[in-house]
């Protein structure tokens, strides 16, 4: 029988998704105008850096370099409007660089002599390395020029960016991992969708419940979808409250040795293996976007994914704009991890970086905003647009967040997670210069085992061998 209505619904499906999830009207330029609009005509995203230091009096333009998508951009473009249009002293411009490994492998090329804008928004994993490079300015000097309060500020947060007691980027979105499931599929297979799995052992199980055949034996749904990224280890290392690498995981002394590859480590890359190689998760592959890892909750193939709160509000609105092919009930959960982790996430975001290169007037204006943009309104605003939780606790108690924690229970659920990780006795996440390239050499291990047939120890040993001396060879160059 001809499929073909039903194949162009599953494209219309994918495509809608995309569209949404992606935002790919929105970031289909480079550098979006000083109102936070749409991009402008002619800008690229390889030279967006320079800004304008005016005369004292005027008006000092500056460029963010960032990596927002979907609603997360209609987020941060509405606040960058809104402040552009509060005040005359300073003119925000957004810029977009690509994904999250696109905007740093720009920023190291810029690095080395290229224009640096005055603000980049980066993830927690780059701290180190741009403390290294020496071209970013504390935010410290600015909050001791005026005793700028933080007390406010979720601790492990701020700890995350505070070395030798010197708080280097400002943090601004924070997330935790989340598993995403369907709760509908959930009753279907008889498990009680109030009762997540807590670890891996509980989603094998309920995986399991899952799987659906066609009557050629092909596989038409299985438990788990995941994505092919090293972020998946650093995660569970940190629910389970073990370390990355050595040193305190970096806080107590430079780094000098992968620690990843231990007892939990190795237990999750078997897992992992078994998973996918079982028929019991569905690999994504390398999903640089991160949208092919929700698409298939939406699409049936899959009733639950591993994710994180920053996709949150672009999941319910695709779930709200009619995008599933299925009914799909939106459960979220703490990410399940290793068997006797500690049941919290680990706390991990986004932070403002300034850079010394630009002009004392622009690096002055990019601390106005900052600080605006730390304000308790901003942050429920940022907390409802997107799903990334407010540095600031103040925020928690305004209309905005009380809002969205009403008409989507989701984003409660996160933020409880949230607030009580962000207080936990757990170190924050590794600090180590070469974390980006550590990254890459796990990503090749997961690949090798899972589209190859390496066995999971040997991959995440090996991965750890080739690490150490990317961090040798890194320690050797800065010190």
């Amino acid at each position: 029988m001809d499929d073909k209505p039903a194949t162009a619904r599953k494209v219309i499906f994918l495509l809608a998704c995309l569209a949404l999830l992606l935002g790919l009207a929105a970031c289909g330029g480079g550098e979006e105008g000083g109102d936070g609009g749409g991009p402008t005509p002619g800008a690229g995203t390889a030279t967006p850096g320079a800004g304008t230091a005016t005369p004292s009096g005027g008006t000092v333009e500056i460029t963010m370099w960032h990596m927002e998508v979907a609603a997360n951009l209609n987020a941060i473009q509405d606040l960058v409007r809104r402040y552009n249009n509060s005040q005359s002293e300073v003119k925000v411009k957004l810029a977009f660089q690509g994904n999250a490994e696109e905007e740093m492998a720009k920023l190291i090329a810029s690095l080395g002599g290229g224009d640096l804008p005055a603000i980049v928004y980066l993830n927690e994993e780059n701290a180190q390395r741009l403390i290294d490079s020496g071209a970013a300015t504390p935010v410290q000097e600015f909050i001791d020029r005026e005793d700028y309060d933080l007390s406010d500020f979720a601790p492990k947060v701020v700890q995350y960016y505070t070395v030798d007691g010197k708080l280097w980027a400002m943090p601004f979105a924070s997330n935790v991992p989340l598993l995403y499931y369907n709760k509908v599929t959930f009753r279907e297979v008889g498990l009680d969708p109030e009762k997540p799995p807590k670890d891996i052992d509980e989603l094998r199980q309920a995986s399991e419940k899952m799987v659906k055949r066609d009557s050629h034996g092909n596989l038409t749904r299985t438990g788990l979808a995941i994505n092919l990224t090293a972020w998946h280890l650093s995660t569970t290392l940190q629910e389970h409250g073990d370390p990355y690498v050595n040193n305190d995981n970096g806080r107590a002394g430079r780094a000098t040795e992968a620690l990843f590859n231990g007892p939990t480590g190795q237990a999750y890359f078997q897992w992992w293996r078994d998973m996918v190689k079982q028929d019991l998760a569905l690999n994504v592959g390398l999903d640089p976007t991160g949208a092919d890892t929700y698409l298939p909750v939406g699409a049936g193939r899959v009733a639950m994914t591993t994710g994180d709160s920053v996709a949150l509000r672009s999941v319910v609105d695709a779930l709200e704009g009619g995008l599933a092919q299925v009914d799909v009930e939106l459960g979220v959960a703490n990410r399940p991890g290793v068997p006797g982790g500690t049941g919290l996430p680990g706390i991990y975001g986004r932070a403002l970086w300034i850079f010394e290169s630009r002009p004392e007037e622009e690096q002055e204006a990019a601390w106005k905003f900052i600080k605006w943009l730390l304000e308790p309104e901003q942050q429920a605003e940022w907390y409802a647009g997107s799903g990334f939780l407010p540095v600031n606790s103040k925020a928690f108690e305004l209309p905005a967040a009380k809002e969205i924690e009403a008409k989507y229970p989701q984003f409660k659920i996160a933020a409880e997670l949230y607030r009580a990780a962000s207080v936990s006795p757990a170190p924050p996440g590794p600090l180590l210069g070469p974390q980006f390239d550590v990254s890459q050499i796990i990503r090749r291990a997961i690949e090798e085992m899972l589209v190859g047939d390496k066995d999971p120890i040997d991959a995440i040993n090996d991965a750890a061998k080739d690490a150490n001396e990317i961090i040798t060879d890194y320690n050797r160059r800065v010190q």
